[in-house]
């Protein structure tokens, strides 16, 4: 007796399993992002020398003693590639605004006794690029831009608020 195929075929086509379609599909994104990160990479080093960038960083909510334990001159670090992006050479705090809604219905902003909005200003080393800044070789940086951020004290989610060359 001969042996029945009983299952369905699962060629597209005729021509291609549909899981090795799926492969070939992955590989050409994969291919595609790399080139694009190149040429991301490439459009930063075409510049002439590393420039000094000044930028500040803005997180919030932070509690008093996380604000109280980063000092002026802690290392500042990409918390997602561990690497060094600058220096922090200020950091200054205001009350945390926190929106509550009254007994009436009506949103009143307050300050949050227990957070406050941080400002990390630091200075780091970078090339400027047709984009951007990009901050050692790492971390493309615009105002607005999000940023894991960490020091030797610190790791939270911030927003660059500025970002230029220092004069």
């Amino acid at each position: 007796m001969g042996k029945r195929n009983t299952g369905k075929s699962t060629k597209l086509f005729g021509l291609f399993n549909l899981l090795d379609l799926l492969i070939l599909v992955f590989l050409f994104a994969l291919v595609g992002t790399l080139v694009l990160r190149s040429n991301l990479k490439e459009s930063f080093a075409g510049t002439a020398d590393d420039v000094t960038i000044d930028f500040s960083v803005r997180v919030e909510p932070v509690r008093v003693m996380t604000y109280m334990a980063v000092k002026e001159g802690d290392p500042l670090f990409d918390d997602e590639t561990g690497v060094q992006i600058g220096t922090v050479t200020r950091v200054t705090a205001t009350p945390y605004l926190r929106e509550a809604t009254l007994i009436d219905g009506t949103m009143v902003t307050s300050p949050d006794p227990e957070y406050l909005t941080v400002i990390i200003y630091a200075q780091g080393t970078g090339k400027k690029g047709e984009l951007g800044f990009m901050l050692n070789g790492s971390r493309l940086c615009s105002p607005g831009g999000n940023i894991k951020v960490g020091s030797t004290k610190l790791a939270t989610n911030g927003r660059f608020e500025t970002v230029e060359a220092a004069s």
